[in-house]
């Protein structure tokens, strides 16, 4: 079957971090899952005077965040439980990484491999150069690396220099990608898993992994961590859906009214990238 042309430009563009706009407007979701309600809906929420450019911003976030058909209740459950926090924005950069797969591969093999002492921002346009032919190289440079900072991925100490941020997750965020990412109740290698493109992309350190997995595990979401001989391994405790009910229980009961009014209408963002 031949793709959308939306979907196929999503799969080689990514413009547009549109973070706030998705904290403020996917709880929404919650109460209207189908996307072509949501759309509908979430109009009234974003903060744009323009009444076209809320609808196209909606339009953004049903192609980011929805099949087409249905929206992604998960990340909307998440981002109404947990607010404009570290933890959602973990979780909104992690489905932001599943949906844009340009992104993926900019935060695995660039972002990722970054020297510890930091690159230019030219360093980014390099590396997009040979994979955005005859598209804008650098807004896709601008957009990418204001996203990444924020979604607290990279910082800049002085002017177009950027350093990738490592750093542990929210024990949420990291249950919630056990979850999205492992459906079925499975066998896990740590050493494969430490390597999967996508936990590179999130900048968790490999020494972390340890003391998270037992977070894991004490929270019900990992039956067993074992050492077989060489292997590493950890157990998921049950099914995805299992789990993540376990981590958001009756959240739409408890987010609709929010849903209705706004979140965070205070929020203060990030500057954008140099």
């Amino acid at each position: 079957m031949t793709e959308q042309p939306s979907t196929r430009a999503r799969r080689t563009y990514f413009n547009h971090p549109l973070i706030m706009e998705s904290i403020q407007g996917l709880p929404l979701a919650i109460r209207y899952p189908s996307a072509s309600d949501f759309r509908e809906h979430v109009v009234g929420l974003l903060p744009q005077n323009s009444l076209k450019g809320r609808q196209r911003i909606a339009g953004y976030l049903v192609q980011r965040f929805s099949d087409g058909e249905r929206m992604n209740r998960n990340l909307a459950a998440a981002i109404a439980r947990f607010g404009d926090s570290r933890m959602s924005r973990e979780i909104l950069y992690f489905e932001l990484l599943l949906a844009l797969p340009l992104f993926q591969e900019i935060a695995s093999l660039w972002l990722a491999e970054l020297p510890e002492q930091g690159v230019p921002r030219a360093h980014l346009m390099s590396f997009l150069e040979p994979r955005l032919p005859g598209r804008s190289v650098q807004k896709v440079t601008k957009d990418s690396l204001t996203t990444m900072k924020q979604c607290g991925k990279l910082t800049s100490p002085k002017v177009a220099w950027f350093k990738a941020i490592w750093s542990p997750p929210p024990i949420e965020a990291f249950l919630y990608f056990l979850a999205r990412m492992f459906p079925e109740r499975t066998m896990v290698r740590v050493d494969i898993f430490a390597g999967m493109p996508l936990v590179r992309a999130m900048l968790w350190p490999e020494a972390a992994l340890d003391g998270l997995l037992r977070e894991a595990e004490r929270a019900g979401h990992i039956s067993k961590i074992s050492r077989l001989d060489q292997y590493h391994q950890f157990t998921l405790a049950a099914a995805g859906d299992e789990r993540m009910r376990m981590l958001l229980p009756g959240i739409e009961a408890a987010t609709r009214e929010q849903s209705q009014l706004g979140l965070f209408p205070g929020s203060k963002e990030p500057r954008e990238a140099g």
